[in-house]
């Protein structure tokens, strides 16, 4: 598609940008602030500023760089309202002017507050024309990947690369990858976007076939029976036994092996030609580790040709031997080359071993990570299939293990009975139907590509197209035919140019002047990237072109609808993941365990690792999956006594009768009691990775559960590991003496009087969220007291969990997690990061939930029945 890019990038890049101008077009400025609130600011604020505030932000001083004694200040700068919301906040919460001034009364008090919420107020309502009102929202890189697919019609659900790293990721620091008011649009993102939509519309639409077909058979157990013939004594051969494949139909033979590390009884493992090859039943395939490297049993299949594409498709029969405590095997397909594996295809294999099933994995080669220039040099394609199980749980060397390494028997895994193979590649794949429309007798391609067009566009735009809108793709097309291509490459032309478009790219939502209701199709479009994170539906679509949508009614059976779908795991994944910054327990250096200290493997722990990391980041947004679905109270997220796990945590957490790869809800120990608060992935997250972690974890709570910003403190502030490396006298301290040691200067006090009282709520765990214990195993005796922001104690951590849902009081209409959760959802759930306007709707959100059970589903129901979320 070298000449459809090229005049993609002149004409369709164009088109781009001008449509991005007409949609940002800036609307008519706002009046000037009235004499009123420039009055109120002389006669009010200005004299309390003078009295208390000037003395350390004013001429002579500028406490943190700060000043207040200037202009009427213009909070629609950013800058000047966060520090005037800032000082707001803190002058509630009693900690401006600072300890040993002059404290202010309340009536002094009370008009300056109300003059910055009055001055908030107004700046919202200038920025993004009205309080409520959100920039023009992108689609995330996940989204534009799942719509991409989804509108090609292209699903490959075994398919293991996740293809939104290949753009450019949001920098959402403490935002969501969704806050249209921090997401940018790079050229970069344009030009990699281009390259993944050719690439997307390469696999949907196919040129001509011109390898024919391609397609092998293997009778496995015939296989296995004549390698057992010929191995009769253990191999140290990495290829152990090698036999040729004849093709389905015409073409060269391919060759399957058995490949790896062959051994003898010396490590555990009896000679593989015995224990390993059945004539009645196939192949077993004990868990492979390696990617990189010798594998450690596999089959590889080597094809005598390099398709340019098609889709690659394996047809297995196999089942699964699963002794106690272990976890099910995982078949999997992979492009080898040099000793490299890039899987392109898993699936979990839950058959029993007697009683095989037949599994299908289908993968995309144009969109497989391999090495193909290398591939095309050697003239043929590699497959590698093999048992990619993850240990559920490293078997520690016991202390007093006087044996060596090679003389401990492995501990038993589970095993993959692999029966029979299908191996072929397909060049097209299936599709939606709306992508081109079949051919009709008597019609020109220019009438056909048209017809497409006006099926396809306006699954992409999530809307009717406009006439004008099919005639400038129409345009491509006949500028590409002109050029001399064929159909089909300038139809994929104009298709690519309609995923690369604004209307595709983003949630296009023009601005008027004043507020005004979303469209049918508008709401369809929020609803459902909210709840799926793609594109609506067909039934959505159809309810909002018979404007069905816009009744309340049906806007709640369709949010329940969505909700009810498994999709809707999107919800619960994106929120989750960036909300409590899971996805950094990926990243850590420390491992959980070293493989000196095991008897397994060594190439068995780092994947292990790998995967137990997985499951931890994946707990919270389980937990609130099963919270959502059964409705349970918001409190519920670090309130609840259950825990929502599969087998790897479950053995984490020293939990028993969990069997399985799935995720399901059991009963909590006590030590697991509290949901978010004693999960291993929100500790691991809040430790980052230090064994002296206290203040980061302190500064976790308060921000991630809490809702409570903290300013980054300076760059030269080392962590306290560091710390102790650095100045030896700090060792004669306690931790808590240590963490003290920060509120004894003035300029650190601010932040830490208010973070460190958290700092050992969580003392009891490590830095991976496991219980403490000594050398001997036995568990550590630990202070975990402190007291909240509002200085409230709680004697452990039971009692903070219970100090954060305790019912509401007098000056706190809603439990202390549940309004600062409900905010971190409500910026979610609007695309963009809440004003000051929002607090009288967050105030209705909470009253209309708690009418109905007051649940988790409630609450995110009354937030897409607010006025933000249905207006523009």
């Amino acid at each position: 598609m070298t000449q459809a890019r090229r005049q993609i990038t002149r004409a369709s890049m164009g088109v781009f940008v001008v449509a991005i101008l007409y949609v940002v077009a800036p609307l008519p400025a706002a009046p000037a602030d009235d004499d009123a609130h420039a009055q109120s600011f002389s006669k009010v604020v200005r004299p309390f500023i003078q009295k208390h505030c000037v003395a350390c932000h004013g001429v002579e001083k500028q406490e943190g760089e700060v000043r207040f004694d200037g202009p009427l200040p213009d909070l629609v700068e950013p800058k000047l309202a966060e520090q005037w919301l800032s000082a707001k906040l803190m002058m509630a919460q009693g900690e401006m002017p600072p300890k040993g001034r002059p404290r202010p009364t309340a009536d002094e008090l009370t008009p300056v507050l109300a003059w910055i919420d009055d001055a908030a107020a107004r700046a919202a309502t200038i920025t993004r024309g009205g309080i409520g009102r959100r920039a023009l929202r992108r689609l995330t890189p996940r989204e534009y990947v799942s719509t991409s697919l989804d509108v090609l019609g292209l699903s490959f659900p075994h398919f293991p690369v996740d293809l939104s790293r290949r753009l450019p990721q949001d920098s959402a620091e403490d935002n969501f990858s969704n806050d249209s008011n921090q997401q940018s649009t790079q050229p970069l993102l344009l030009r990699r976007s281009l390259d993944l939509a050719e690439h997307l519309v390469d696999v949907a639409l196919p040129e001509e076939p011109h390898l024919g077909s391609i397609r092998y058979e293997v009778d496995v157990r015939e296989f296995a029976a004549k390698a057992a013939a010929k191995l009769t004594k253990p191999q140290n051969n990495f290829v152990a036994y090698r036999d040729d494949v004849p093709a389905v139909g015409d073409g060269k033979p391919a060759s399957l092996s058995l490949v790896g590390r062959w051994s003898g009884p010396n490590n555990g493992r009896r000679p593989q030609a015995v224990t390993r090859l059945d004539a009645k039943r196939g192949i077993v395939l004990a868990p492979n580790p390696v990617v990189i490297g010798n594998p450690m049993e596999c089959l590889t299949l080597r094809l005598p040709l390099v398709p340019d594409g098609g889709i690659l498709r394996l047809r297995a029969k196999a089942g699964a031997s699963i002794p106690a405590g272990e976890t099910s095997p995982v078949l999997r397909l992979s492009i080898a080359r040099e000793f490299v594996i890039v899987p392109v295809g898993e699936i979990v294999v839950t058959a029993p071993a007697d009683s095989p099933a037949e599994y299908v994995l289908e993968a995309p080669l144009a969109l497989a990570d391999a090495d193909w220039k290398g591939i095309h040099r050697d003239g043929h394609l590699e497959l590698q299939i093999d048992n990619a199980a993850a240990l559920v749980e490293p078997a520690l060397r016991s202390p007093d293990e006087k044996r060596k390494e090679g003389d401990i028997p492995l501990p038993t895994r589970n095993e993959l009975l692999v029966s029979s193979l299908a191996v072929e590649v397909v060049e097209t794949p299936s599709r939606s139907p709306h992508l081109l429309a079949p051919s009709r007798a008597g019609e020109s391609d220019r009438d056909r590509a048209r017809r497409s067009l006006e099926a396809f566009l306006p699954q992409a735009f999530r809307r009717p197209a406009r006439a004008s809108e099919v005639a400038a793709h129409l345009g491509l097309y006949d500028a590409e035919r002109a050029r001399g291509v064929s159909f089909l490459s300038a139809y994929k032309a104009a298709v690519t140019a309609a995923l690369i478009s604004p209307q595709m790219f983003y949630l296009v939502e023009p601005k008027d002047a004043e507020q005004r209701p979303l469209t049918a199709w508008e709401l369809a479009s929020r609803l459902s990237y909210l709840a799926w994170g793609t594109a609506p539906d067909e039934e959505l679509q159809a309810r909002a072109a018979d404007g069905g949508l816009l009744r309340e009614d049906e806007l709640r059976r369709q949010l329940a609808r969505l909700l009810d779908d498994p999709r809707s795991y999107a919800l619960c994944r994106e929120f989750a993941r960036q909300w409590l910054d899971l996805d950094s327990v990926l990243h850590l250096d420390p491992a959980t365990v070293v493989a000196h200290q095991t008897i397994n493997q060594k190439e068995d722990i780092p994947w292990n690792e790998d995967v137990l990391r997985r499951d931890m980041v994946e707990e919270a947004p389980r937990l609130f999956e099963e919270l959502l679905r059964k409705n349970r109270p918001v409190e519920s997220l670090v309130g609840c006594e259950i825990v929502v796990i599969n087998d790897r945590l479950a053995r984490f957490y020293g939990i028993d009768g969990v069997s399985g790869h799935q995720f399901r809800a059991v009963p909590a120990p006590a030590d697991r009691r509290g949901g978010l608060l004693t999960q291993a992935g929100c500790i691991a997250a809040a430790s980052h990775g230090r064994e002296r972690a206290e203040i980061l974890r302190g500064v976790y709570l308060i921000e991630r559960i809490l809702g409570i910003d903290i300013p980054t403190p300076p760059g030269n502030v080392q962590p306290l590991d560091v710390q102790l490396n650095i100045d030896k006298n700090l060792r004669k301290l306690s931790p808590r003496e240590h963490v003290e040691a920060h509120s004894s200067i003035n300029t650190c006090a601010v932040c830490h009087l208010r973070i460190d009282p958290l700092s050992f709520a969580w003392d009891q765990y490590d830095l991976f969220g496991r219980l403490r214990r000594d050398k001997d195993g036995k568990l550590i005796a630990a202070n975990t007291s402190g007291q909240l922001p509002d200085k409230t104690p709680f004697a452990d951590i039971e009692e903070f969990r219970r100090r954060l849902i305790e019912p509401p009081a007098e000056t706190r209409p809603t439990p202390r997690f549940t309004d600062a959760f409900s905010r971190r959802l409500y910026a979610y759930v609007l695309g963009r990061s809440l004003d000051h306007g929002d607090d009288e709707h967050l105030e209705a959100i909470h009253a209309t939930a708690a009418k109905a059970k007051g649940g988790l589903r409630d609450l995110l129901t009354a937030m897409v029945l607010s006025k933000p979320f249905l207006q523009k």
